[in-house]
């Protein structure tokens, strides 16, 4: 045993050595103090956990600051980053970020940001706005279009063009209704105005910008106040941009495996032409308060949530700075032990008690500028417990520093942590640009905040010598002998009307004002609008990569399929697993087996195996088993047609984890005591989880209904589409809702109880898994063996067979149109129609299809007149669907007729000449984008495996997407789309030529 010790020593130190060597090698490359293309390097550290090295440079001439991260990985990654203090709720920082992307100096075409999502081959494009920074980030493994982005990208932040007319889109506008008749009403309209709205319709959204608006008051809401918005002028824009958007209040990152020497040339020549600015570093300082200290506001009653529980209420402290990185990430551990989870005592004392129905959407601990903020707020409250709930807190706390917390729980969180370096993302560079963002801009060292193993070998240590005592003596200083801010919604019942009332108030007091011919400069300024956005551009300016830098041949993974002992498992072997193995197992469910009245109860019973224990084990306890041995665990059901026929539907059941290699017995043990011994009967937990699952099922539509509008569309014309929206869709929540009321009513054990136990008992005599495993090649022996010994114990009544489900499925020859009421002050349109298999050349002219109509008409006519914040169109490729849609979207009835109009304005377009083979090359490399983005290992093989698309089918479409000419996108539309039937969904607010017509059927949610 000394032996082996001593031996274990001399490898580990021989890769230490190696390890070192490399690291040396790597700094070498970056001594502090030379000088790169005007840039100083201040400081390089190689972070081996992570395998890069990261190096802070300054530039010499405007102080502004670099990190670039070194790794060897191809998909990289810049961003220009500002501090973006406001001054105000208008909206700055957000119409700001808008409107540098609607035209700069070197590319003055109208939005070339949106030009360059098809002339790209960018996996990621996109700029967002934060609390008091606005960043623009883009990733691509395509070297050229890096240098294409980061020129468009420079140019439109430094150099805008930020003219009116954009203001006006982006930002608001009064504007006559119809924008060509002047004396339809004037209105208020913008598109940033109208995502705005959208956002206070969002319950969750809405309770917390009030709250960082009540707590943290000099920060104001950088999105914008729709209230506010209507205040804001051209010049104010002009001005916040003069003065945040210079290279001294600026801060730029680079990642992958692109010399930073070529990044710096290119930041410096930018850069060069300005001068030297004090940045603007000031830190917005939170609320000051020495006692405790309550905030009560008004909010939108949520319908899914019974009358008589409508309070939300949160409770805060207040608890030291960012720049304190190690107790910034101890708060977040303490955060975890609390509040994860089923074993967690603030989980088990006021979610699972019925206290309330699940946490706010600000609980846990946050870093805000500069403050660490710790929260523990519930939604779903009584008014007596929203009042008591402080009380209740400060209770569990006062038992946490008493009895601290199990050896076990913090284990787990250790093995997370360490399991999580390990786990090998695609979009690696992105997620390290977005870890670093908030801090960075509140003058936290970003290299110190990526040291992980070291703060992580640090906590292990004060652990094993001070064990959970960090935690209290934390709970205790921080926490039990401080002032704390409680901050309460009450429900209101007229609260839309208020705020609707509110909106049709100031627009009376700002027409009110208007001279005739302030009027007519209205009606003047729209036109001329208007003209600008049908006006033809040149956009030759805008570079492009091109559809021949593209391989017509895909380079695919070896994916190995064979059948051991009846049992068919598909391996990856990659090194770049880690040292991981990733699980999944999928089966097929027949209509014999299971009636379609059942699908409805299949998400409910996937949570089930993960929330509800056994009849051995308590789910605290197995979820502690879970992370301290695993990487996590997850079931699903899904559906989807056969890649050659579309009527042709599967209905699947799937299950993954993740684990060491060393302990991926584990995932299989805990996966066979899951499927056969969960508790159903666990009545208490189910309840439980049936009203956290409904918790916050509103603002899941206010925030993705375009999604919702498209799944209810789909389900009414195509028989996956029907079964994916009884999966995932609004019957969904219609559904959950219902089974909502049964638990109120104490109905489960009769009602729901019996269909989960019917169901496991369809699983487990039916036939049996196909299974993937993804690992390294000297494990995937010894898994297979485990898998196959799973699946043996697992006691199917027959081996893995490949079973569609027949589903009776036929259209009405009339379909209805369909509303469905919400209360949201903007709305969600959507029309689907059929399309041909995946398999056919006609669907990949259709996908191209898909692509010239967003971008060379609906985003026009949805977003840039209508004033929706999104809309396009999209191929549901796999399951045979076309859809258009809108997105927060004003007048979706409108949108809805533009659709309508789509193809033969396309087809037209196409006949005319308005769209070329330039146009059809650039839809093509939209496309290419998503086919080439890079993939994460945990994803190989898995569009195989899933949904039976080989790589022979891959390469077919590959060809028919590259070889697609404009006649044949103009004779498949007119085969396919023309004349097929629509099925229409709009998702909104309350529209009287709609509840009047006999065209429309109009419903609302349960």
């Amino acid at each position: 045993m000394l032996g082996r010790t001593s031996n274990k020593k001399v490898i580990l130190s021989k890769v230490r050595r190696f390890a070192s060597v490399s690291d040396s090698r790597s700094l070498k490359k970056y001594p502090i103090g030379s000088e790169i293309q005007g840039y100083v390097i201040e400081r390089a550290e190689r972070v081996p956990d992570f395998n890069l090295t990261a190096v802070a440079l300054k530039h010499q001439k405007t102080g502004s600051s670099h990190l670039h991260i070194d790794r060897e990985d191809n998909n990289n990654v810049f961003s220009i980053i500002f501090k973006t203090n406001t001054p105000n709720s208008t909206g700055l920082p957000h119409i700001l970020e808008h409107t540098t992307l609607c035209g700069s100096e070197n590319y003055p075409v109208r939005d070339p940001f949106f030009k360059m999502l098809n002339r790209s081959l960018s996996n990621f494009m996109n700029a967002m706005t934060g609390h008091d920074y606005t960043f623009y980030p883009f990733a691509t493994t395509n070297k050229k279009d890096f240098n294409n982005l980061m020129d468009i990208y420079l140019d439109a932040t430094l150099h805008p063009l930020l003219t009116p007319e954009d203001f006006y889109q982006e930002g608001w506008r009064l504007e006559n209704e119809d924008t060509k008749n002047k004396m339809s009403p004037l209105t208020f309209k913008g598109v940033v105005y109208n995502e705005m709205k959208g956002q206070v319709s969002d319950s969750s959204y809405y309770f917390w910008i009030k709250f960082q608006e009540s707590i943290y008051p000099s920060l104001h809401n950088a999105g914008g106040d729709p209230r506010m918005i209507t205040t804001l002028q051209h010049q104010d824009l002009v001005d916040f941009h003069s003065a945040c958007y210079h290279p001294s209040n600026a801060r730029t990152f680079t990642y992958g495996n692109i010399p930073v020497e070529e990044h710096l040339k290119k930041l410096n020549e930018a850069f060069v032409t300005f001068g030297k600015r004090s940045p603007k570093n000031v830190l917005n300082q939170p609320l000051d308060y020495d006692s405790n200290l309550s905030v009560k506001v008004k909010g939108p009653l949520d319908p899914m949530l019974p009358p008589d529980a409508q309070y939300k209420t949160s409770v805060t402290w207040k608890c030291g700075a960012p720049t304190d990185i190690y107790e910034t990430f101890l708060l977040k551990l303490l955060s975890s032990l609390l509040m994860d989870g089923h074993s967690s005592l603030l989980y088990q004392e006021l979610i699972e008690s019925g206290f309330g129905s699940d946490f706010s959407v600000n609980s846990g601990a946050d870093s805000i500028t500069a403050v660490n903020l710790f929260t523990i707020g519930l939604n779903g409250l009584s008014k007596e417990n929203s009042e008591e709930l402080d009380k209740k807190i400060l209770q569990i706390f006062s038992r946490v520093e008493a009895e601290g917390f199990p050896d076990v729980k913090i284990q787990a969180l250790i093995h997370q942590m360490e399991l999580s370096k390990k786990v090998e993302n695609a979009s690696f560079g992105l997620n390290i640009l977005n870890s670093l963002v908030p801090n960075w801009v509140s003058n936290v060292d970003p290299i110190d905040s990526l040291k992980w193993d070291s703060i992580v070998t640090r906590f292990k240590n004060d652990y094993q010598s001070r064990g959970d005592m960090i935690f209290k003596e934390l709970l205790r200083e921080k926490i039990l002998t401080q002032p704390y801010f409680k901050y309460s919604m009450e429900p209101d019942e007229k609260f839309a009307d208020k705020l609707k009332e509110e909106e049709e108030l100031r627009l009376a007091i700002k027409v009110e004002k208007l001279s005739d011919g302030d009027k007519d400069i209205v009606f003047e300024r729209g036109l001329k609008l208007l003209e600008k956005q049908e006006e033809k551009e040149d956009l030759s300016c805008l570079p492009t990569v091109n559809v021949s830098d593209i391989d017509r041949e895909a380079r695919f993974l070896k994916i190995n399929t064979q059948v051991i002992n009846s049992v068919p498992i598909q391996s990856r072997l990659s090194p770049k697993t880690n040292g991981l193995t990733y699980f999944r197992g999928v089966k097929c469910i027949s209509a014999e087996e299971l009636d379609t009245d059942m699908i409805k109860y299949l998400p409910l019973f996937s949570s089930c195996l993960t929330n509800l224990g056994t009849e051995s084990k308590s789910m605290a306890d197995l979820e502690d088993e879970i992370k301290l041995h695993t990487g996590g665990l997850s079931a699903n059901f899904f559906t989807h047609s056969d890649p050659h026929d579309t009527n042709k539907v599967y209905l699947k059941f799937g299950i993954n984890g993740v684990s060491l290699n060393t302990k991926f017995e584990k995932v299989v043990s805990l996966w066979k005591q899951l499927l056969l011994e969960t508790n159903f009967r666990n009545v208490s937990k189910l309840g439980t989880l049936i009203k956290t699952s409904t918790a916050d099922n509103l603002s899941s539509i206010v925030s993705s209904g375009h999604s919702y509008a498209r799944s209810k569309a789909s389900s009414k014309i195509s028989p996956v589409g029907n079964v994916q929206e009884h999966l995932s869709g609004i019957e969904n929540i219609n559904f959950m809702n219902e089974l909502a009321k049964f638990e109120s009513e104490g109905c489960l054990e009769t009602t729901v109880i019996p269909k989960l136990e019917r169901i496991r008992q369809i699983l487990l005599t039916g036939s049996a898994f196909q299974y993937n495993i993804t690992t390294s090649k000297d494990a995937i022996s010894d898994q297979e063996s485990r898998v196959i010994n799973f699946n043996e114990g697992l006691g199917f009544g027959s081996t893995y067979a490949k079973i569609p489900y027949s589903i009776a499925f036929e259209a009405n020859s009339t379909i209805k149109n369909e509303f469905i009421k919400i209360p949201s002050h903007v709305g969600f349109a959507a029309m689907t129609m059929n399309t041909p298999s995946f398999s056919s050349s006609e669907s990949a002219s259709l996908q191209i299809l898909s692509q010239l109509l967003t971008f060379r008409y609906l985003h026009g006519e949805i977003r840039e007149k209508g004033g929706a914040y999104g809309g396009g169109a999209s191929l549901d490729a796999l399951n045979g669907t076309l859809s258009y849609y809108s997105y927060r979207d004003p007048k979706p009835l409108n949108s809805l007729a533009v659709f309508d109009e789509a193809v033969e304005i396309n087809a037209k377009n196409i006949a005319e000449g308005r769209i070329n083979e330039d146009d059809l090359e650039q839809a093509k490399l939209a496309i290419f984008q998503r086919i080439e983005a890079p993939k994460s290992v945990r994803d190989d093989g898995m569009s195989l495996f899933n949904y039976d698309i080989d790589d022979d089918l891959k390469q077919e479409r590959r060809y028919a997407l590259l070889d697609c000419s404009l006649d044949d996108v103009v004779n498949t539309s007119d085969k396919f789309i023309k004349n097929t039937k629509r099925s229409r969904v709009i998702i909104g607010h309350e529209t009287d030529m709609i509840e009047n017509s006999d065209e429309w059927e109009v419903n609302e949610l349960n």
